[in-house]
């Protein structure tokens, strides 16, 4: 069986040498906390009454409100435009959006109108196979055996 000096000499403390501030150090760290707490606000009470005494706290507090109200108001209107100007530039960010795609559609109709045969009154097709082209599509539909050997390089006789 072994000592209480063989487990020191070991490195092992046993909790009956220890200080009572160690064996709870939950407590006492809980405790300490509530301390500085109070302290805390002990010191903003002392200070909020060397600032202001209690005889003369209403007058001092009416002066510093009188002379602050200016600047005060003054916050206000510029928290309210900042908002307002933030508000203001999304809806107009929003619109000048929608404008542009309102544009943009119309000329896209006015392209596919006038760039893919609209005006000769055919019916276009895009072409399988080729991501950007359009084609005829009775020319399609009336070879279309045709239009796939061309695809692949092979001699034929598609017209477009």
């Amino acid at each position: 069986m072994t000592t209480t000096l063989q487990l020191k000499l070991r490195g092992i403390i046993l909790t009956d040498d220890l200080p009572e501030n160690l064996t709870n150090p939950v407590g006492d760290i809980f405790s300490n906390i509530i301390s500085a707490i109070t302290t805390f606000f002990q010191y903003l009470t002392d200070l909020f009454n060397q600032t202001f005494p209690p005889e003369k706290r209403d007058e001092q507090i009416h002066w510093l409100l009188h002379g602050a109200t200016p600047y005060l108001i003054g916050a206000a209107v510029l928290i309210t435009c900042l908002c307002c100007c933030s508000c203001l530039l999304s809806c107009i960010s929003c619109i000048f959006r929608g404008l542009y795609n309102v544009v943009c559609s119309f000329f896209r109709c006015i392209r596919s109108c006038l760039c893919c045969g609209a005006r000769s009154g055919r019916r276009m097709m895009k072409a399988p196979g080729r991501p950007s082209m359009r084609l005829p599509r009775s020319a399609f539909e009336g070879n279309p055996r045709g239009y796939f050997r061309d695809l692949r390089g092979q001699p034929n006789n598609f017209v477009y």
